[in-house]
């Protein structure tokens, strides 16, 4: 069990990087472009764009690939969140943990970072 145990915490910080890294939109391609152009609705949401909600490119931060046209609201909630990590107690040292806090820390670290 624990090599079990192990080897997902090993796949989720080595996803969790992968997820992490911003990769910069690729150019897009002219039917892409039209596509943008075009689009009056936020593919997402399915509202209009506005004036103070207005069309962005969304696009995959992993592969950099254009996704689809989105109002600002929506796409700056569908990209993913920087983790900040928790700092360290006073004096640098931490309370011993059991194993179930320590998981429940590194579960909430790794997927719930606001």
């Amino acid at each position: 069990m624990t090599h079990f145990y192990d080897h997902v915490m090993a796949e989720t910080k080595e996803i969790s990087a992968i997820i992490r890294d911003d990769v910069d939109m690729v150019p897009l391609t002219s039917e892409q472009e039209k596509e943008h152009e075009e689009a009056t609705i936020c593919r997402n949401c399915n509202k209009p764009f506005a004036s103070k909600n207005w069309k962005v490119h969304h696009h995959c931060h992993i592969s950099g690939q254009y996704l689809f046209a989105a109002c600002n609201n929506c796409n700056l909630q569908l990209k993913p969140l920087e983790c900040k990590k928790k700092p360290q107690k006073e004096g640098g040292k931490r309370h011993r943990q059991t194993t179930a806090e320590w998981a429940a820390e590194q579960y909430e670290n790794e997927y719930f970072c606001q």
